[in-house]
């Protein structure tokens, strides 16, 4: 029986995720999110994962990127179009932040990890939803991964954060991190380059 959003359905804690992807990718050498990974674009592959976990998903996209807005709707996930992308990624995370404020919690994470794993994806609400006032990241190996979980509190710093760092800087200073331990290589698989999607 699919556990489709258990945890983060939760009456108590409403958890929302908000996938960054709004890059320009240079180095992939043309626009990675349209990649097929498994038959499908990367970023419906990537966004197909966190619907299944979560019911509010917002994916980040610059302005005026019709087919990349497509996709995300086909994803039946909501656009947030950021209007100073081209800042950093740091940008990006504000305008998603503020688009999700309502939700009492926040995973956090990004376009070009289409390999996260559902089973990954709900353990990390389920701890987020257990400990709401906690930042909450997975490890795997000993290696910090994404998505990150940052709860309400943190949202205004979210929005501070400048240039292209986005949160890491916020989440190294707490003080308050669970640092969850999960078998799924694909926390820590970010996908620059095309020998990236088979290796």
């Amino acid at each position: 029986m699919e556990a489709k959003g258990r945890c983060a359905r939760s009456p108590a804690v409403r958890v929302a995720a908000l996938v960054l992807a709004a890059g320009v990718a240079r180095r992939f050498g043309n626009d990675k999110r349209l990649h097929v990974v498994d038959g499908e674009p990367m970023l419906t592959r990537t966004l197909r994962a966190y619907r299944r976990v979560f019911e509010n998903v917002a994916a980040v996209i610059r302005p005026r990127e019709p087919d990349i807005a497509a996709l995300v709707i086909a994803s039946r996930c909501h656009v947030v179009e950021a209007q100073d992308a081209h800042l950093g990624q740091s940008r990006s995370l504000a305008a998603g932040v503020r688009a999700l404020r309502d939700a009492d919690a926040l995973f956090i994470g990004l376009g070009d990890m289409p390999f996260v794993r559902v089973e990954t994806l709900t353990r990390l609400a389920a701890a987020l939803t257990r400990a709401p006032n906690r930042i909450v990241r997975p490890t795997h190996r000993g290696r910090p991964g994404n998505p990150v979980g940052f709860p309400k509190t943190h949202y205004d710093a979210l929005t501070r954060l400048a240039g292209d760092t986005g949160a890491r800087h916020l989440v190294a200073a707490s003080p308050n991190v669970w640092a969850v331990a999960v078998n799924d290589a694909g926390v820590l698989r970010d996908i620059d380059r095309t020998s990236d999607v088979t290796r």
